[in-house]
């Protein structure tokens, strides 16, 4: 996974977008591609909050997991 918090500038209109509440989770255009669903999950209490996202996908003959 890599996290970029800064997108002046970049070109993101190819990204899937998955959101929940304020957070939004910007998809490459091939993790999109390859997978089926994406979920995102905000977890904790008012201090404490976690992220959880999801990318579910077939296994297909191209899976290496």
């Amino acid at each position: 996974m890599s996290v970029d918090t800064y997108l002046k500038g970049k070109d993101t209109s190819s990204y899937l977008q998955a959101a929940r509440d304020d957070v939004a989770v910007l998809v490459s255009p091939v993790m999109a591609r390859w997978s089926q669903r994406v979920s995102v999950d905000v977890k904790g209490a008012l201090f404490w909050q976690s992220l959880d996202v999801r990318v579910e996908h077939e296994h297909g003959p191209a899976c290496r997991h």
